[in-house]
Formats: C-alpha cells, structure tokens, sequence
C-alpha cells in the first residue's frame, strides 16, 4: 500500500499519522569495506561477466550507508523543523507511482502466500510469478517467490533473480536515495 517495493527501505510516519518521506532505500550503518573484500565478494568473482555487471548496476547507488541514519536521527531530534521532513506536494512527488495493476499483483501475491502456507506450495509458483509480471519493479515479489522454491522442483521461474534484475532495469533495484534537504 505504500510503495515499498524492497528490503531495506523506510518510510516516516509522524505522530499524527502524516507520512514526511516516501519510501526509499534505508540501509542500516555499516563498517566500509574495501570493494573486493569478504566470501561474498570471493562468490560474486566467481561469476560470468555479465551476472557481475547487473550486480555492480544493481548495487550502484547504495553509496554511503551511514546517510539514511544520520537523517532519520535528524528527524528524530528535531520532528518537524528537520530539513529532512519533506512537505506532502514533495512526498507525492518522490512516491513511487503504482501501476495501474499492482492491486491486482498484490492479490496474487497474497494469494500465492496462501497456498505456500496452506502445504500448495507449487500451486503458488504461477501467483507469485503473475505478482512480478503485473508489478515488475516491485522486487518484494520475486525475493520472496525464489526465496521459496524448493531446489528439488528444478526451475520454475522463466528466469532468476539476477536474469530479472537485468530484463527489468538494475537501477529499479535498488533507487538513488535523496536526502538533499530543500529549501
């Protein structure tokens, strides 16, 4: 209902229930590492070019993680009078605009988490896939769906994650996060 269409992202909500900035990319602070560092970096070597290429594209506009805290304790300190606090014709303008039919993927998305839940798991594969296909820069959908797959079915998806990723637009992935403040 509000547009968060991955993990992690964050939205603010006032105290009395106005929301002061849309959802958007809200990685937790982390300890820079070197680039090429760590057992993840030694898997992603290990890729074809390619599959590198749409992770690098993917992951390109993460940049500093410690900027979303340091706003958000802005906001915390100062409610209203921080900078960050965006006046509601700007939340609309840096809200996501949902497609004419992400109800329709969100209720086969729901309807696919029924069935994984009720012991229909397979049945849920095409739910889940409908979900992405109405909905594709929602990545909520297929993280969950492919999240899900038990290896043993085989491929049950036209493509994977990092093939999607790539058909779609790696910079849907993960969006530019502004934090400018305005004025």
């Amino acid at each position: 209902m509000f547009g968060i269409t991955n993990v992690p992202f964050g939205l603010w909500i006032d105290e009395g229930g106005t929301i002061v900035r849309p959802p958007e990319v809200a990685f937790a602070p982390r300890e820079e590492r070197p680039k090429a560092s760590g057992p993840q970096a030694a898997e992603i070597s290990r890729l074809p070019p390619e599959r590198v290429a749409v992770i690098t594209a993917m992951t390109a506009a993460i940049g500093d993680t410690s900027r979303y805290a340091a706003a958000l304790r802005d906001w915390v300190a100062n409610g209203a009078a921080s900078p960050y606090v965006l006046p509601p014709s700007e939340v609309i303008a840096r809200s996501r605009p949902l497609p004419w039919n992400a109800g329709l993927a969100a209720a086969e998305f729901e309807l696919g988490q029924h069935l994984h839940r009720s012991g229909h798991p397979r049945a849920a594969v095409p739910h889940f896939a409908a979900a992405h296909r109405l909905d594709p820069e929602n990545w909520s959908y297929p993280r969950e769906a492919f999240s899900l797959v038990d290896p043993s079915w085989g491929k049950v998806y036209e493509r994977d994650l990092l093939e999607e990723v790539a058909a779609v637009g790696p910079s849907t992935f993960y969006p530019p996060l502004d934090l400018s403040p305005l004025g």
